[in-house]
This record gives C-alpha cells, sequence and structure tokens, in this order.
C-alpha cells in the first residue's frame, strides 16, 4: 500500500462523511479527539488504512469507506444495494447448481446412449418335447471372453450351458418351464459364465422362445464392462 498523507486521509474521511471538525469524524468512527490528533502527529495505524479501501481521486489518491450502506431508491421505498447483491449472489449459485444438475443428466444419457443394447446373442433350435438343443450359434462382439467367434460356434449347446456357474445356472433353471407356452420371455440379472481363461464374466441375459419357431434367442450384456470402465 502506498504511503498515505495524514492529514488528506483525514480530510478525505472528513468529506466522504458530510463532516466538519475532528470532533465529529472522532464520533462518527466511534473514537475520541485526541486519537485523530495522534494520527496527525504519527500516522494512521494499519489497522484503520486496512479498513478502509483506497480509491484514486483527480490527484492519484482517494479514499472510500468500507460497510457503507448504499441506497436505490424503488418507487417510494429505498433498497439496500447489499441486499440486492445477495440476492444475485443467491440466483448465481442455485443457477450453478442447476448446470451441474443438467450437466450431470446430459453425461448420464451420453453414457447410456454410447453402451451398446447388447455385446452378442446367440441362437439355438429347442425342442421342449425332447429337451434337445441343436444347432448353437453366435453372433457379435465376444473378445471379453477369450474366445474368437469360430470357437464359440462350434460349441455344442451342452458345452455352452457347462461354462455357466451353477449358482447361475440354477436361476435360469429356476425360471424355465419344462411345457413353455407359444412365447416365453425371460431377463436375468448378474449370471455368471466362464471365459476361456476359466474367470468368470458377469452377464444380463435376455431370452426370448419362440415354441412354434423351435427357437431360444439370448442377448448378452456385458456387465463386467461397465465395472471396469469406471474402475
Amino acid at each position: 500500500m502506498q504511503q498515505i498523507n495524514a492529514e488528506e486521509f483525514i480530510e478525505q474521511l472528513k468529506n466522504y462523511f458530510n463532516l466538519n471538525t475532528d470532533e465529529d469524524l472522532a464520533a462518527r468512527l466511534d473514537m475520541t479527539q485526541p486519537a485523530i490528533t495522534h494520527w496527525r502527529r504519527r500516522g494512521i495505524p494499519r489497522k484503520i488504512l486496512r479498513k478502509y479501501k483506497t480509491l484514486i481521486s483527480g490527484a492519484g489518491e482517494k479514499v472510500v469507506v468500507a460497510e457503507q450502506p448504499i441506497h436505490i431508491q424503488k418507487g417510494e421505498q429505498p433498497v439496500d444495494a447489499s441486499y440486492i447483491i445477495d440476492l444475485q449472489k443467491d440466483k448465481i449459485e442455485s443457477q450453478k447448481k442447476e448446470i451441474a444438475r443438467l450437466n450431470t443428466i446430459v453425461n448420464q444419457q451420453k453414457e447410456t446412449k454410447n453402451k451398446p443394447a447388447f455385446h452378442f446373442k446367440t441362437k439355438c433350435n429347442y425342442d421342449h418335447k425332447t429337451l434337445s438343443f441343436n444347432n448353437h450359434e453366435v453372433y457379435g462382439d465376444v473378445d471379453m471372453t477369450g474366445f474368437t467367434l469360430n470357437e464359440l460356434n462350434a460349441f455344442t449347446a451342452e458345452k455352452w450351458i457347462e461354462r455357466f456357474h451353477p449358482d447361475s445356472l440354477q436361476t435360469i433353471m429356476a425360471t424355465t418351464n419344462p411345457d413353455p407356452p407359444i412365447f416365453v420371455h425371460n431377463i436375468w440379472k448378474h449370471i455368471l459364465w466362464k471365459s476361456k481363461n476359466d474367470k468368470y464374466l458377469m452377464f444380463n441375459i435376455e431370452s426370448y422362445y419362440s415354441r412354434d419357431e423351435k427357437i431360444i434367442r439370448s442377448y448378452y450384456y456385458w456387465v463386467n464392462g461397465d465395472i471396469e470402465g469406471k474402475s
């Protein structure tokens, strides 16, 4: 802070408060008149200088007194400007929170949009009367399994079923109707299926069975991909 002339500082304070004497200024600042006299002799105390911010005057220096209310006339009632400023701050904070909320929604929608409906699907013939499977086929992205499409398409349906974790297979079998209706739709969550390296992968599976076609179509969504993508 630049050195401030005590005499000029005191006169500027008087002008600001529209006062004439040191005694009036002392009363306005809630101090004694000898304190003002002491300022003239020894300089302005630092705590006083910190309390009042300096502004540039026509001579290159001017002083503004902090914490002075500014009133704005609104109709017949004066309104404290600090009240309006506080309202604006509250509005800005509210808008920031709303923007953050909307950004979160947009990012979630982008994430959902970028997710595939499924990673791969299987198709096989199934005869509920003989409980037999045949013509097992696999399509889609199977990289997470460690197998190639050719390797998986060489699986029999029985070999595919053997790679389910026993608990997961039990979950599937518990919802399997030995005498199914014309059309069956099943959804299984968090089903474990063993990959080529004998590590269990977690899938959500959606399955459709048409008794007339004797075909089961199953769609596999790799849940581990979501978990690993966030790690």
